[in-house]
């Protein structure tokens, strides 16, 4: 028994057999032949190429309700094996289109991916159309037959012309262009070569065969040059992808990288620039229309006329905003993290469009979701970074999402351009955010930490969501997340400043705007005003005792008599504020915890002298607001969490203890504070 298995065991470990061995050598050999690939690719090809063929002579003979119920069909397949991408032309559609309906919108997605296939199937059906059918693919009324008929006697003139066809579902229809007129001048396309030479040259044949001159692509635009100056005409195929080298202007009211070549072959060879747009009208049926564009003292110029003539006709009506390949993405434009932030400077023709389009400013239509942090000082602080994006990126559409309570703030403000409350925790909180997912929203900015929040961001869908990762955390529902460097250390960082650097490299160039909201003067006569913020939102080791707020007062109504002293709080305050204010007369001490919403908050802050309180959402609220602020730190650090805006704030701490926090805050005594305060309440009060 032994034996057998040692035997077994040898088998095992010798692997297979010479038989075995040499007939893989001989598989492997074969199938690496450059012989065989090579004699495989060129059946591959003529295999596709007669595919193709049929394909075309069916569908040419095939009636056409069978064959527009294919493209509908294939069409509805688009979402299944295209998710991603069905879910970018929804998104494009809906901003393109905010007034319509959700029906309306995929409705058009649905029709225009039906019409990607018609235009597929379009240009090898077109090889064994009849005459009588070839006839119908491009018609022209009398209108357009007048202007081509001024284009035709320009060009016999030798003056060049610059032909610009947006992608269209029959773009291809424009080549059969010269077919229906007499004495057609010589004009070239530009057009992009397949890769494989024995089906590029049948799709050529195909678009050349009616007096179109083909260029390709891969040799450059020499020869497309070279046409207009010897006074010919040239088309092209203008879109809105022309990267890091395109010019940004607006297209439907988003930013979008074009190319200024045309504009540069107008403006070098002084040729007239022509917008060819065949419409369809039924299945492989087309009515052109012709745009001649005015006259332009720049390149960009041209293209922002161009892209005016193809945004109107999409904007016509449901036919006409289903006739473009919406399909392709043509607003990924600064898209990556690393620059969302941020528009380019260079080749930055915003102004010039937005001149044009008679806008003040540029549209808002891209949009940023700002998920805003869960308490008010952590909300405050944030506030020099959503100023700082608005500055560099003016397109974007800020909405920010937070506490119900924080709506005021940021209505004051004007920071935002829409706010979304968070629901209430329970069942339906996270299909809340689900049923976010239909807005759209193009990229989403976390200031929080924490699970629920990247969830949140995640069920919305949105492609980009941005937030910082510290060491030694995993935030895998985010897609772009800045990782925290190990040698900063936050105890020695602002807050302001650490999120400062998540949004550096994102792109955010622009300075941090740290400036306070501007305080009016305060009306002669008034007596002066000292607010208080006595408790805390959260830590009950940051408040200072209710003896030491009680000696403050009494030495402050000792010192300025006619000072009037307002104690600040939340109603979980009110019991603090109770025992500081009991003793004290209501025309000295008046205890306005509890009483106040934001919006009263913020205004009693704004009207007072000065401001003492512990390190809470307060001491910045009255910061931002321009006032005065004496803040009693302990066991927290002023160098993470204190004051960020350019206001007079004054930070008093325990006698020996270090910058960053660390000691009892009882060790700070009322006489140090009342020091600070003083110097405002007497000079309002002379």
């Amino acid at each position: 028994m032994n034996l057998e298995k040692s035997v077994q065991q040898n088998k095992k470990k010798a692997g297979p057999g010479l038989f075995a061995v040499l007939l893989g050598v001989f598989r492997r050999c074969l199938c690496d032949s450059i012989f065989v690939q090579m004699l495989a690719s060129f059946y591959v090809i003529r295999i596709v190429l007669l595919l193709l063929k049929i394909i075309g002579r069916l569908c040419a003979f095939a009636p056409e309700c069978m064959v527009r119920a294919c493209c509908v069909c294939l069409g509805y397949l688009v979402p299944v094996f295209q998710p991603a991408r069905a879910r970018g032309t929804l998104k494009n559609l809906h901003h393109a289109f905010p007034e319509k309906s959700e029906r309306w919108r995929r409705r058009v997605f649905r029709e225009s991916c039906a019409r990607i296939f018609e235009m597929g199937l379009f240009l090898p059906a077109s090889a064994y159309f009849s005459k009588q059918r070839l006839d119908r693919v491009l018609q022209v009324d009398a209108a357009t037959r007048k202007t081509i008929e001024t284009y035709i006697d320009e060009a016999r003139a030798g003056k060049p012309v610059l032909i610009l066809l947006p992608h269209m579902t029959l773009s291809e229809a424009v080549t059969m262009l010269p077919r229906g007129f007499d004495g057609f001048p010589s004009t070239h396309t530009v057009f992009r070569p397949l890769n494989q030479p024995k089906i590029n040259a049948w799709v050529a044949h195909l678009r050349s065969r009616f007096g179109m001159h083909l260029l390709s692509r891969r040799e450059g635009y020499n020869g497309a040059m070279a046409a207009l100056r010897r006074g010919e005409s040239v088309g092209l195929l203008f879109d809105q992808d022309a990267g890091k080298r395109g010019t940004t202007i607006t297209f439907m009211d988003r930013l979008v990288s074009v190319t200024d070549l045309p504009g540069l072959m107008v403006q070098r060879f002084n040729a007239d620039a022509y917008v060819m747009l065949p419409e369809r009208v039924g299945l492989w049926r087309s009515k052109l229309s012709v745009h001649k564009l005015p006259a332009c003292e720049s390149a960009t110029e041209v293209s922002y006329h161009a892209h005016r003539v193809l945004e109107t006709y999409l904007r016509r009506d449901f036919d006409s905003a289903a006739d473009w390949l919406w399909l392709h993405n043509r607003w990924n434009h600064q898209y990556s993290a690393h620059k969302r932030f941020h528009i380019k400077e260079k080749r930055n023709a915003l102004e010039l469009s937005n001149q044009l389009n008679g806008y003040s400013a540029t549209p808002r239509k891209t949009r940023l979701w700002v998920r805003m942090p869960n308490w008010l000082g952590d909300v405050v602080m944030a506030l020099p970074l959503l100023r700082a994006i608005r500055q560099g990126r003016p397109d974007f559409e800020i909405t920010l999402i937070g506490k119900a309570a924080f709506r005021p703030l940021f209505e004051m403000l004007g920071v935002g351009d829409h706010f979304i409350e968070l629901p209430p925790r329970g069942r339906g909180y996270l299909k809340y955010f689900y049923d976010l997912r239909r807005q759209y929203p193009d990229t989403y900015l976390l200031f929080t930490n924490s699970t629920r929040s990247d969830l949140e961001a995640f069920l919305t869908r949105c492609p980009q969501r941005f937030s910082m990762l510290r060491p030694g955390k995993r935030r895998p529902l985010l897609t772009d997340s800045f990782k925290l460097p190990v040698d900063v250390d936050e105890t020695q960082v602002h807050q302001t400043h650490v999120w400062e650097q998540m949004m550096r490299s994102y792109g955010l160039v622009e300075s941090l705007a740290t400036a306070p909201l501007p305080r009016e003067a305060s009306p002669a006569g008034r007596r002066p005003q000292v607010g208080l913020i006595c408790g805390t939102e959260n830590s009950p080791e940051k408040r200072w005792p209710v003896s030491h707020w009680r000696a403050l007062i009494e030495q402050l109504l000792a010192a300025c008599p006619e000072v009037e002293v307002l104690l600040y709080g939340t109603p979980a305050d009110r019991e603090i504020t109770d025992q500081v204010a009991a003793g004290f007369s209501d025309g000295c001490v008046r205890n306005l915890a509890g009483k106040t919403n934001l919006a009263e908050f913020c205004d009693g802050l704004k009207n007072c002298n000065v401001v003492s309180c512990n390190d809470t959402g307060g001491m910045h609220l009255a910061n931002m607001l321009g006032t005065p602020v004496v803040a009693v730190f302990g066991p927290t650090n002023p160098v993470r969490t204190g004051p960020i805006f350019d206001s007079a704030a004054h930070i008093i701490q325990p006698e020996g203890c270090p910058a960053t926090g660390g000691a009892p805050i009882i060790d700070v005594t009322s006489k140090r504070v009342l020091d600070a305060i003083l110097p405002y309440v007497e000079v309002a009060g002379t």
